[in-house]
This record gives structure tokens, C-alpha cells and sequence, in this order.
């Protein structure tokens, strides 16, 4: 079958600004997917089926004179109008640091740009980062990926919302509901989690399990708000006014070297007194372990076995017997890595994560809505979940446990902020 019938993937990008991404990112894919790859399309989109949209750090301040403009229309700009309104995947790719916009910063006729994740394309990373796009690409020309959001209906008349105070924003995509936070101009996303029954822990004969993994049936009877990512530098930094973090240069990199204490302590108390009604916690070890199966019952949410495309995580080491991969030896910023089914980014590797649990043993029996915030026999230990960038791969499977004192700081400890769970 000809390139050409199998579809191609076009690079749309602003000159004054991302031309070398999108020439290295060119050359990369065409080494990768061969002459269906094309640069300026030229507003031709004949035969397309996915666009890249190279998006810089005044990509937005570039498209503002032509948001009322009755003169020449935008090349860019119409390329990407015309390719969403067709239907055609439209993957953002953000360079030099650049954050993808709000929706509500965007015209009507781009807005559902950003209801498809983007992928951040660093230099240092570059290699790395273009492997991800390259998969993400092949699964949308294969047909496998998510279907393309449903395109934003035309203004019709005006309606007011009511959102809770605490609220910045909502709305819901093809993968469910998500709300927004905000505190000064970071904006936290995080997905809705339905209420419902799994199998926590691990089976007897599984791989590489930990004895302390004890497979019980566990009820969550109620729904909760559960952070897409890990708490972010720029979002610690905007509540605390510090930065703890070993490992820095991106504002979305997850926070580390943050102890249990600080948390519950220090910046959620700063948080609340900020954002008033917003009433974030500490996920529970057994809400933690549901979302990151997400309805899922293998060792992985992605299934049997992982690699550093989809978790950061020590490559030389993969859990059981699996293929090598590389090894960053540092943590990667938020959403770099796939989502699992559920929307979360980053529930495997990259940083362990707190949780509001003090370690015990699981019980023999069902349980619901379990949380053990003292169970008052001895131990001091908190519950620290998913592994990180400097573990191997059994540490980071769904079931694994681990624990440490609550004033423990290492720089891959981090944590993810989950709203007390609510009536579905």
C-alpha cells in the first residue's frame, strides 16, 4: 500500500519562531515514516490524516492580530481551523518551554486544540521525546488511538454557568469528566474517578510480588477528584513561595524532596487559605491503587510489561525478565509519558507519591473505603506509592508498596492532590 493511501502527517508551524523544531522534527520523522511526512503544507491538506502544530512560547501572542481581523487570513491559523474541522488529529507539540493555552485563551475555532494532549519537545530529551510522538503518530494512523474530541459546537446563546468557587474550570472529553484549579496563573487539571469494586494487591503466583501485597477485594463506594499529574514545581512554588526540588530548569517537573509533613503541614493549609472550598488531600493507598489500575488487572495499567516509553524509570533493570530501555537517571516533566485509560499521567515511575495511608498489613477480607490514618501500633511510616526515575521495574508495578517516615525528603519522593471523595 502507497504512503499516500495510508495517509500523511503534516508539520504546521510559524516561522518567526519554531521553524528549526519543525525542520529537526521533519528530518526525524522521515527517517521514521518515510515520504509521508510533510512540511508547509502550503493550506493543501489533501490526503492528511494527522497534523503536528509546533507550538512556541509566543505561539499565542502570535495568533492574537488575527483573532478580529477582517484582512488577509492566517496561514497557520487556517491550516489548523480547517484540519479540526475535518475531523483530522491535530497533536500540539510545544518547544522551548512552551505551555499549551487554556481553551478559554483560544478562539472559538481553535479550541478544541487543546482538548488532545500535547507533547512537550525538549533538546535535551529530543530524541526521547520524538520516539513518544513517532508512537503516538503510528497509533493514529493505525486507527488505535482515541478518537479525535468532538468538535466545539458554534456559539449559540449566551448561558450562564455556575461553577463552586473553588472551581477554575470543567468540562468533559472522550475519556470523562476533569475540573480545573488555579492558584495565581497555574492551572491544575484533574480527572473525575468513578466510584467502584477491584482486586487490590497482587496474586500469589505473580511475578516479582512483595509479601506485603496481600490480594483483597476492596469497595470504593464514592466518586473523587484525583490530579491528572503529580504536583508540579511551578504549582508548589506558587503556594509555598520555595522550591525544594534536586532536580530543576522546568517549572513542569514534579516537586521532590517533599516529606509527608510538608505536605499535609505546610502546603495544604497555604493551598486552602488560597483557594477557599477547594478541600484537596492526599489520595488513600487504596484510591491511589484504583486509579492507576484503571480498571485494569495487569502488573502495569499499559499491561504485562513497560518500558522508558512509557515509564520513567531505571531501563536496566525491567521487571521480570523484560527488554532493556533507557535509563534518565533524573525525573521527566508532567505528561511526557502516556496517560493510563483513566487520564493520569505518570501514575507509574517518574516520582513515588505520598499518600494519606499509614502502612499496615492488608486484611484477609473486603474492605471499603478503607484509609488507616493511625492505627496506633507503633509504626510512624506513610504509604508511598508507584516508584520513580531512580527504581527498577517491579518497584513500579500497580500493586507495589512501599513506605517511609512522614519528615523523609528524597528527590524522588513527590506527591498527587486528590478532593474528598463526594456522592457520584
Amino acid at each position: 500500500m502507497s504512503p499516500a493511501r495510508l495517509g500523511k502527517v503534516f508539520i504546521s508551524y510559524r516561522r518567526s519562531e519554531s521553524a528549526w523544531a519543525a525542520r529537526a522534527l521533519f528530518e526525524r520523522l522521515r527517517q521514521e515514516l518515510g515520504d509521508r511526512v510533510f512540511i508547509d503544507p502550503e493550506g493543501d491538506l489533501e490526503g492528511c490524516a494527522v497534523m503536528l502544530a509546533v507550538i512556541g512560547p509566543t505561539w499565542l501572542g502570535e495568533i492574537r492580530p488575527w483573532l478580529d481581523d477582517d484582512g488577509e487570513p492566517d496561514r497557520v491559523r487556517s491550516e489548523l481551523v480547517r484540519a479540526l474541522q475535518r475531523g483530522i488529529p491535530v497533536v500540539p507539540v510545544q518547544v522551548d518551554g512552551a505551555v499549551l493555552p487554556h481553551r478559554d485563551a483560544l478562539p472559538q475555532d481553535l479550541k478544541n486544540l487543546c482538548l488532545r494532549d500535547g507533547m512537550a519537545l525538549q533538546a535535551a530529551c529530543f530524541d526521547d521525546h520524538v520516539a513518544l510522538l513517532v508512537r503516538e503518530v503510528r497509533e493514529l494512523l493505525s486507527g488505535r488511538a482515541r478518537p479525535a474530541p468532538v468538535p466545539v459546537p458554534a456559539p449559540g446563546p449566551a448561558v450562564v454557568r455556575s461553577l463552586p468557587d473553588w472551581m477554575h474550570d470543567e468540562g468533559a472529553d472522550q475519556i470523562g469528566r476533569w475540573c480545573e484549579f488555579k492558584v495565581g496563573g497555574v492551572v491544575q487539571r484533574m480527572r473525575w474517578i468513578e466510584p467502584g469494586a477491584f482486586w487490590m494487591g497482587s496474586p500469589l503466583n505473580k511475578a516479582e510480588r512483595q509479601s506485603n501485597e496481600l490480594r483483597h477485594r476492596v469497595v470504593l463506594t464514592k466518586g473523587f477528584w484525583l490530579a491528572d499529574t503529580a504536583c508540579t514545581q511551578a504549582l508548589w512554588q506558587a503556594v509555598v513561595g520555595t522550591n525544594p526540588s534536586h532536580f530543576r530548569g522546568d517549572p513542569q517537573l514534579p516537586v521532590e524532596r517533599v516529606s509527608w509533613n510538608d505536605i499535609t503541614g505546610v502546603f495544604l493549609p497555604k493551598l486552602h487559605a488560597l483557594v477557599p472550598g477547594l478541600d484537596l488531600e492526599l489520595p488513600s493507598e487504596a484510591q491511589w491503587e484504583y486509579a492507576c489500575r484503571a480498571g485494569t488487572t495487569t502488573p502495569f495499567s499499559f499491561g504485562l510489561q513497560v518500558t522508558s516509553e512509557q515509564v520513567n524509570f531505571d531501563g536496566n533493570y525491567p521487571y521480570n525478565g523484560g527488554e532493556k530501555s533507557q535509563y534518565r537517571e533524573r525525573t521527566v516533566p508532567v505528561k511526557s509519558l502516556p496517560a493510563n485509560p483513566w487520564g493520569l499521567h505518570e501514575m507509574h515511575g517518574n516520582v513515588w507519591e505520598w499518600c494519606a495511608d499509614q502502612f499496615r498489613a492488608y486484611p484477609p477480607g473486603e474492605e471499603t473505603d478503607p484509609v488507616v490514618h493511625q492505627d496506633h501500633h507503633g509504626t510512624r511510616l506513610r504509604v508511598l506509592r508507584g516508584g520513580s526515575w531512580i527504581d527498577y521495574g517491579r518497584y513500579c508495578r500497580c500493586a507495589n508498596r512501599d513506605a517511609s517516615v512522614p519528615d523523609d525528603r528524597y528527590p524522588y519522593f513527590g506527591f498527587r492532590l486528590a478532593r474528598a471523595p463526594s456522592d457520584p
